[in-house]
């Protein structure tokens, strides 16, 4: 990607990251189904050009791809894969061309060893998505509520949608539980569309527990039994602290154990 491409001037683009583990990514259809979606939404040719054959599968080739920069990584145990999208051509706001330029990234990654996760309420706000179930090249708002965060001293900081209630972490979907019912915020209300949430929602479903979708004001968040972080690289993260308030003993604690025990062991989503 240079200066000149439509990904870097107009965010005309997406972009997926997955986890890998053993040499296995997690979820990889889910990821891909989202990206052929946003292709589709964008009309951007990827992944179709290189099937022109019809011996070739691009979901394998994808795959395959992954493979090959992971071996190039030196096959690290975790890793994180990150899969970038964008148009190519020229042209304003009127594109010029329905192809693409795509690039497939594979390192190493080591989540973090949280002993006590902190969270705060940032001023940030992300508007509604004009787009739902789609991961934008602009990823400003959430650049600025890490950066608020950090300046902090927190590991990470909601933000707001545009009627003050907060949606999602500069990096994560948010999960709350209030009076034994699990709740969070629908794609609908700006924030994006997370495979670990979508996995964090039919595992809590078979266990018995339908969650229900709200956005949360800064009472709600002082007031709940628990506060969940997700996302496709670190699975399900226990808040301990909102806004230098403790956060209470999660009574749900096995329950988000027992997730993340599924993504170790490899769940798929239905």
């Amino acid at each position: 990607m240079n200066m000149l491409d439509r990904g870097l001037r107009y965010g005309d683009g997406f972009f997926d990251t997955m986890l890998m583990l053993n040499g296995k990514p997690i979820w990889s259809h889910a990821h891909w189904e989202r990206m052929v979606s946003a292709a589709k939404i964008i009309d951007v040719s990827w992944p179709y050009l290189r099937s022109i054959s019809s011996e070739v599968d691009p979901y394998a080739s994808w795959l395959q791809e992954i493979q090959e920069k992971w071996g190039k990584a030196g096959r690290p145990t975790t890793a994180k894969v990150r899969t970038v999208v964008w148009r190519s051509g020229d042209g304003d706001y009127f594109p010029t061309t329905s192809e693409f330029g795509s690039q497939v990234h594979v390192d190493f990654f080591e989540p973090h060893p949280y002993k006590e996760f902190s969270l705060g309420p940032s001023t940030i706000v992300q508007c509604p998505a004009v787009i739902p179930w789609f991961k934008s090249l602009s990823a400003m708002p959430y650049i600025l509520a890490a950066k608020y965060a950090q300046d902090r001293g927190w590991d990470d900081a909601l933000l707001m949608d545009s009627h003050g209630k907060f949606i999602e972490s500069s990096r994560s979907n948010l999960f709350y539980w209030v009076n034994g019912c699990c709740y969070t915020p629908s794609v609908m209300s700006g924030c994006l569309p997370g495979i670990a949430a979508q996995y964090l929602i039919q595992f809590l479903a078979s266990m018995g527990h339908t969650v229900q979708f709200a956005s949360a004001t800064y009472e709600i968040l002082r007031n709940a039994s628990g506060i969940w972080l997700t996302n496709s690289l670190r699975g399900v993260i226990p808040v301990h602290q909102w806004d230098q308030n403790k956060m209470p003993v999660d009574p749900h604690a096995a329950l988000l154990e027992a997730a993340n025990a599924g993504i170790l062991g490899g769940s798929e989503l239905h």
